[in-house]
């Protein structure tokens, strides 16, 4: 459960005279639980709203008494400062965004932050705590925005955001490229192998070592056939076929393989997604070459003017030369990524 917020509501009780029940309904707590807090630390409420008779002469010296409300309550406090969530926000925005640096008071910052995040001076100006409202608001908040300072900041935050969007395109596209250059070997590959008998002496049946031949010839032993055929020792598991082999004729021993994924680096890092593993045996789950290319042709592509319509082929109906002309272009401008 979130903790409540009990600076805010403090500021609320106290500045803005709000009661326990209305502040427990908006914070999600007990009215009980703020009064407790409240006597506790012996929070005040502001002054209420006092009345005042004037009066006022008449002929014949009669008066007439008039009631009149005054308002005594003060400006409440939140409007004037940034809160400290506020203040958080600001830091938050990974934009290096120092009011100081600019000469803006925190009411200020808060109004370049809001119109960077919304685009609206009158969104800005309501979000950062001005009051005013309507016509009002609009012109009060372009007030503001014209401030040669705040003018200022707006513009290097805008400048700012640019740039990290340019950076987070360019990383985009590298991965986009690594992606369709990377080679699906180094992940899994279906190979063949040497037989027993490829590189057995006089092709006879290859043994890995002694114990595996003793090991058969017991068994030989046991069931009454004779000691199994003796190629020699030595034999390795992922060694080439022989072409000359009279068993396999050099085809060899087909087998799928996997690589171990933990060392991957490189293009192949960027391609590979993970590993799926069911009753039908492993999966290997990699990005799609084919959809990184037709982002790829979409992103690095000149923009379309205004005017007739392009010619371009839509990025479902490209043909294989589409994809070599694009790729050929891609190895032209990202040859430092080899």
């Amino acid at each position: 459960m979130k903790k409540p917020d009990w600076e805010a509501i403090r500021r609320e009780y106290e500045t803005d005279g709000l009661s326990a029940r209305k502040l427990a309904e908006k914070y999600g707590i007990s009215h009980t639980a703020i009064n407790q807090k409240a006597k506790a630390e012996g929070w005040k409420k502001p002054a209420k709203v006092a009345t005042e008779k004037v009066s006022k002469s008449a002929k014949g010296g009669n008066k007439k008494v008039e009631t009149r409300k005054v308002e005594t309550r003060p400006v409440s406090q939140a409007r004037k400062s940034v809160g400290e969530a506020e203040k958080l926000t600001l830091v938050e925005t990974g934009l290096g965004f120092e009011p100081a640096q600019f000469g803006l008071s925190d009411q200020q910052a808060l109004f370049v932050y809001w119109y960077i995040r919304t685009n609206s001076r009158v969104e800005a100006y309501r979000r950062a705590g001005y009051q005013c409202e309507g016509k009002n608001a609009y012109f009060g908040a372009s007030q503001i925005y014209r401030n040669i300072q705040v003018s200022k900041a707006i513009r290097e935050m805008q400048k700012r955001l640019r740039q990290r969007y340019t950076a987070d395109m360019d990383e985009i596209v590298d991965q986009l490229v690594a992606i369709t250059r990377a080679d699906p070997n180094v992940l899994s590959q279906y190979r063949r192998l040497n037989c027993r008998h490829c590189w057995g002496e006089n092709h006879l049946y290859q043994w890995r070592d002694i114990r595996e031949f003793d090991i058969a010839a017991e068994k030989n032993m046991k069931d009454g056939k004779a000691e199994p055929e003796y190629g020699g020792l030595g034999f390795v598991d992922n060694a080439d076929p022989n072409p000359d082999c009279p068993r396999c004729h050099g085809e060899g021993v087909g087998e799928a393989f996997f690589a171990d994924t933990r060392d991957l680096h490189g293009p192949e890092s960027h391609y590979f997604l993970g590993v799926k593993e069911n009753k039908f045996g492993i999966e290997i789950l990699t990005e799609d070459k084919k959809a990184a290319r037709q982002m790829l042709i979409h992103l690095l592509a000149p923009p379309h003017s205004g005017g007739a319509k392009s010619d371009r082929p839509p990025a479902k109906n490209y043909t294989p030369e589409d994809y070599r002309s694009a790729a050929k272009s891609l190895d032209d401008e990202f040859k430092d990524l080899d």
